[in-house]
């Protein structure tokens, strides 16, 4: 019931005069779930658009030189890092299973 009473006094007072100044500089609550909102969407498109900005040089780069790699290489450079790429992944094999056959002679059951 008392909370009734001050919402009324509240909305009476709201209608006066220096009422209606104090809630323009005070600010009325109306509509400040909706400002929220729209601050923080403000606020996440302002770090999409930085973040676009920081990474588009590195993303161009990236597929500037993937499209480089691509066109302008011949056939042979192509199988050429190929060949390369197979070499690296067989020392890693042959890495791995010395590890492995290391570990099995301390005891362990690496055999997987």
């Amino acid at each position: 019931m008392e909370k009734k009473m001050q919402t009324k006094r509240f909305k009476s007072a709201k209608k006066t005069v220096f009422g209606r100044m104090l809630c323009r500089i005070l600010g009325d609550e109306r509509g400040a779930v909706a400002m929220e909102y729209i601050v923080i969407a403000l606020l996440v498109a302002a770090a999409v658009v930085a973040l676009v900005m920081v990474f588009s040089g590195n993303l161009r780069n990236m597929l500037g030189s993937t499209n480089e790699v691509m066109t302008k290489k011949k056939v042979s450079e192509i199988k050429e890092v190929g060949e390369k790429y197979n070499e690296q992944q067989d020392k890693l094999k042959e890495e791995n299973d010395t590890a492995k056959e290391a570990g099995n002679k301390l005891g362990g059951e690496f055999a997987n």
